[in-house]
């Protein structure tokens, strides 16, 4: 913990950001931030160099205002940094991993925070990348809930996406309804198509002479053909998420003209995959000489004693047509190196217990600590209550008169809200809603957990795909960056002020 001697001598700067997207409505607007701040620096009589204030989301780089923050404390302008909520600075993995940097380069000293006490050690460093993971983590499941609501929408029969060509969505019901220029051109393409006398190509141009156009006005691709005649969306059904709904739009064709069409489809495609197999890490990794993707085959060898062996190659599609040099990895092979390097982060069972124990710790001292502060400012604010309603009766009994009123009201009510905001504050978790995430993660990284999780094939496929980034494979080795918070275990092994803690609760 930083000394408040030290403290005064450091130069801050303070960051608010209030985003104008859905995703961020929940958190404190920003005078509410800059209230905090303000009582922050007052009380504790810090220099600030600096504020930044900006509404924009941080789910993806590139603010301006925020990148400006962090050119200037690289330059030495400003070393520390009062912001009202972890999420405020990062809510995606580069911009998290930028502020823990400056941390490590001695750059940035010292953070402030609304929500929880930052310590500037290498475990500290390590709860903040949390932290960042968790707000990231938050985001990505925003679009789970958006996912949700078009599944709702599509078991009421209402395709979820954009509409077809063909239809068009209704800007006021967002109903799909037909587009009255283009709809019977539907019909006339699955009707041509099934006199099996057009190819796809054919067919296209035949469409754009008889007025089918794309959403843009030009000759729809041949692609765009064979999409269409392989929709079930335009005989009245419709796929979203795996499953297939009776949608409620107007067919443009008939289910046995569907049928018709299918059966010419059938006739014309070829027999696509010889091999019916498990191909797990199909599509995770690429390869880093040409940024193709790396997939799977196997190969058959029958013996002269009767036996037959598979086996199963990873390799570099080369469909970029770029000179590639890249070999074939077997599957064994890949599957190892991928197992040696997720149990790389791995914590021994009996850290984890430890630090499960520690976590349990906190959370037994926060709920203290929250229920404390609760009860002194709900008194606060029932006294307040109380005297507003005293000034009241001042005013009716002819005591006062409304200018006095309407002054000591208004200082009331500014106490009032002060207070309605610090309960927000708490009742918000402070460090309580990161405590069972932490608890997870902990428990995922525990190297049986892992060691689990690798005689699962999916399972481990999902672990790596979700705490890495940049899979690769490149002369025949596997590669990738692990996501925050992963990152910190594999780059900083177990820090030792982790264990100054532990020893001190022992």
């Amino acid at each position: 913990m930083i000394n408040k001697k030290a403290q005064k001598k450091l130069r801050y700067y303070a960051y608010f950001r209030k985003s104008t997207e859905s995703d961020e409505r929940q958190v404190q607007s920003i005078p509410d931030q800059k209230e905090w701040s303000e009582n922050v620096i007052n009380e504790q009589g810090l220099i600030v160099k600096h504020s930044f204030q900006e509404s924009m989301s941080a789910r993806k780089t590139g603010r301006p205002v925020f990148n400006d923050m962090l050119a200037r404390i690289e330059n030495g302008e400003a070393d520390s940094l009062i912001v009202y909520d972890p999420s405020r600075l990062a809510r995606n993995a580069i911009d998290g991993a930028r502020i823990i940097e400056l941390l490590d380069k001695g750059k940035l000293r010292h953070l402030i925070f609304a929500t929880y006490a930052f310590e500037n050690t290498s475990m500290g460093k390590f709860m903040l990348g949390f932290f960042f993971a968790q707000s990231k983590l938050y985001t990505d499941n925003l679009s789970e809930v958006v996912k949700r609501g078009m599944r709702s929408k599509a078991s009421k029969g209402m395709f979820p996406g954009r509409a077809k060509l063909g239809y068009f969505n209704h800007p006021v019901t967002k109903e799909i309804l037909p587009d009255p220029k283009k709809f019977h051109h539907i019909s006339t393409l699955f009707k041509l198509y099934a006199t099996n006398r057009y190819s796809l190509n054919e067919l296209s141009k035949e469409m754009h002479k008889r007025g089918l156009t794309s959403y843009t006005g030009l000759q729809i691709f041949t692609s765009s053909v064979a999409n269409i005649i392989s929709d079930p969306f335009y005989y009245g059904v419709f796929e979203w998420g795996g499953e297939t709904y009776q949608g409620t739009h107007k067919p443009a064709i008939t289910k046995k003209l569907w049928d018709d069409v299918q059966k010419i489809r059938q006739l014309r495609t070829r027999p696509v995959s010889k091999w019916s197999y498990d191909k797990v890490f199909n599509g995770l990794f690429r390869c880093k000489e040409c940024g193709c993707s790396i997939t799977s085959e196997e190969h058959t060898k029958h013996m002269k004693s009767g036996k037959t062996h598979h086996w199963i190659y990873y390799r570099c599609t080369k469909k970029r047509g770029i000179p590639c040099s890249q070999g074939f990895i077997r599957e064994e092979n890949l599957i190892e190196q991928i197992k040696e390097k997720t149990l790389s982060i791995a914590l021994s069972d009996d850290i984890g217990m430890k630090m499960l124990g520690q976590i349990e710790r906190w959370e037994i001292e926060e709920e203290s600590r929250v229920s404390e502060n609760s009860i002194s400012l709900r008194k606060d604010a029932e006294n307040i209550e109380a005297k507003l309603r005293r000034l009241n009766d001042l005013l009716v009994d002819g005591e006062i008169n409304r200018e006095e009123y309407s002054s000591r009201k208004k200082l009331l009510l500014d106490e009032k809200v002060s207070v309605e905001n610090r309960l927000k504050v708490i009742s918000g978790g402070g460090v309580m809603y990161w405590l069972e995430p932490l608890r997870e993660f902990v428990n995922a990284v525990c190297k049986r957990s892992l060691e689990t999780a690798g005689d699962d094939l999916v399972k481990l496929r999902d672990f790596v795909a979700e705490g890495g980034s940049n899979h690769c494979v490149e002369s025949r080795k596997v590669l990738w960056d692990w996501n925050l918070p992963f990152s910190l275990l594999a780059e900083r092994g177990v820090c030792t002020e982790w264990w100054a803690v532990l020893d001190s609760n022992r």
